[in-house]
């Protein structure tokens, strides 16, 4: 809609004296769509003027021209609204959707830019937990919408698996030794080692102290250590491709804490040399006391490297390597303290380019305790946390369940039933802000009468089912001036929209932001199609009425591509038939 704002903006400029940007940044969205589709306030004019609101308002809708695609301006207390033509509108934005198809939305502001965005970041030798779906779906939503715009961007799954954990896996495999005709998967077994290991080393010093020496080794690439680490990390890699395949998640770059293990010595050296690093305690630090900040440490007493050290690699190389303007860590908000600390440390040593790094913080995924009832985020040390193809596992199966009693002829159950499980699972999470908190229930994101996955896909696939029905081709031979109802007129301003949808949720780093645009689009076609139910002068598809049947399927296919295109940006397929 910027181009039809720009439209409005442009008659005031004369009356005003004002160039068109500013105009365009004074335009609101009237709070009902029957008074206009922008409007001007005139409160700002007030004291310059030294009139009232309401005079300025009548005063401007006398001296305003308006021109295509404006139909008209009029005065209402203190504002000037203003409504766009209709038949102009509709023609242009239905017309210009399918023309693009798959590039409706997409917008070239970030040509020249690029942005690295790590995310999702799961450790070895554990199982991918419910709670990695949050990084992991709003990390790869940000890339697909960041490339719609024109940026060039870079994907690092950035894999924990290094550090004093691994020493006391090693530890805990030498200690309590391996099974192998246990009968389980191999990542199952090592999930649980994993679990032993934590709790032992709270409770035995000697295991802990063995457990650093283990890292310690494999720092110093001891053969042994580096042998059990190198399988733990083989297991858990086979795992979590498993769930990625799941979600349709792929990674241009998977490099793990390790990878940077080559760095670190370069890396002190330049804090050394920036005369940044200081001794406490034994250890080397990053004071920070002077921002309100604890030390950031950087090298343990016994000389080992912190996931802080590695952080402050892992920056350095993207930024030699694929020269980024700006990089995200879309990293959970309980972590906002280390980026802090991550991002002066390296401001302080003189890096300038970290003022285009920024920390994507997101809420917890909580789900309820059966024998509490309070919502909780579960642990993989207590024992406690849901396993997330486990979760994606059993949205399907309840998906192919519903199938069965709901469709039970429908083509290709199994597939369907695999893309609303998932899709129930991903859109219950990217419609919310990020940072909030979500509470997952398993009923309810199947629900397909809520605001819910299944809920968009049913929309997508009743235009489908209508577009089949129709046999006419899109936008040929349409009279435009036949869509006049309040949802067409509604739905036809909101598709229009959509490409300043996605551009914002570019500009905020907010997938929600396009969720809850496609739940408004859904909610008014659902609308529009219950009015049709019940009066068939109403109906998309009329024998006696080919022409507004044309204008109709036309605005049902516009809808369709929409749909389709904003629920691909977050992750979420978009079967035909359910």
């Amino acid at each position: 809609m910027e181009r039809y704002k720009e439209a409005v903006a442009q008659c005031l400029v004369a009356p005003l004296g004002e160039p068109v940007e500013h105009v365009m940044s004074m335009l609101r969205l009237p709070p009902e769509p029957e008074m206009g589709d922008y409007a001007f306030p005139c409160f700002t004019l007030a004291k310059t003027w030294k009139q009232a609101p309401q005079q300025i308002a009548s005063q401007l809708a006398e001296e305003v021209v308006v021109q295509m695609p404006i139909a008209s301006v009029q005065a209402q207390g203190p504002y000037l609204n203003f409504t766009l033509a209709d038949d102009v509108l509709s023609q242009e934005v239905i017309e210009g959707i399918l023309a693009a198809e798959d590039d409706y939305g997409c917008g070239d502001e970030g040509r020249g830019h690029t942005v690295v965005i790590d995310y999702s970041a799961p450790n070895i030798a554990k199982e991918l937990l419910f709670h990695h779906i949050r990084s992991t779906m709003i990390g790869h939503a940000l890339i697909r919408i960041l490339r719609a715009r024109g940026y060039t961007v870079v994907s690092d799954n950035h894999l924990g698996d290094w550090g004093t954990p691994f020493g006391l896996l090693i530890a805990a495999y030498e200690r309590f030794g391996w099974d192998g005709e246990a009968g389980v998967e191999d990542i199952v077994q090592l999930n649980a080692l994993y679990v032993r290991a934590s709790a032992e080393a709270k409770t035995d010093p000697a295991f802990a102290q063995e457990g650093r020496q283990w890292f310690q080794r494999l720092e110093a690439g001891d053969p042994d250590a580096r042998e059990r680490w190198r399988w733990f990390v083989e297991v858990s890699l086979a795992e979590f491709q498993k769930v990625y395949d799941l979600l349709g998640v792929s990674f241009d770059h998977m490099l793990g804490e390790s990878d940077y293990e080559p760095y670190l010595d370069d890396t002190v050296k330049l804090l050394e040399e920036k005369h940044v690093l200081s001794e406490s305690d034994g250890a080397l630090v990053v004071d920070l006391e002077a921002y309100d900040m604890p030390p950031f440490l950087v090298k343990k007493q016994d000389g080992t490297t912190l996931y802080g050290t590695r952080d402050l690699s892992t920056a350095l190389y993207r930024r030699r390597e694929w020269q980024f303007d700006t990089c995200l860590y879309v990293v959970d908000m309980g972590q906002s303290l280390h980026f802090k600390q991550l991002f002066k440390s390296l401001e302080l040593a003189g890096q300038e380019w970290v003022s285009g790094c920024h920390h994507i913080p997101f809420g917890l995924v909580l789900q309820k305790d059966p024998e509490t009832g309070k919502w909780t985020k579960g642990s993989t040390r207590r024992g406690n946390a849901s396993l997330l193809k486990t979760v994606l596992e059993d949205a399907i199966a309840m998906a192919r369940q519903k199938i069965a009693e709901s469709n039970p002829d429908l083509p290709n159950p199994d597939d369907v039933a695999r893309q609303v499980g998932v899709g129930a699972v991903v859109f219950n999470d990217l419609r919310h802000r990020r940072v909030r908190d979500v509470k997952f229930d398993r009923e309810a994101i199947l629900n397909p009468y809520g605001e819910t996955g299944p809920y968009m896909q049913y929309a997508h696939a009743r235009c489908a089912s209508v577009l089949a029905m129709a046999r006419l081709t899109p936008g040929e031979g349409v009279d435009y001036t036949l869509l006049r109802e309040p949802e067409e007129r509604a739905l036809v301003r909101k598709l229009a929209a959509y490409p300043s949808v996605v551009a914002e949720a570019a500009r905020e780093w907010e997938p929600s932001i396009i969720a809850q645009h496609l739940l408004d689009l859904a909610a008014d076609f659902n609308r529009y199609w219950a009015r049709g139910n019940k009066d068939h002068r109403l109906r998309i598809l009329r024998r006696d009425e080919p022409a507004s049947t044309a204008a109709r399927v036309s605005l049902t296919a516009a809808l369709r591509v929409v749909l389709r295109n904003g629920l691909h940006l977050l992750g979420v397929p978009t079967p035909d038939a359910m």
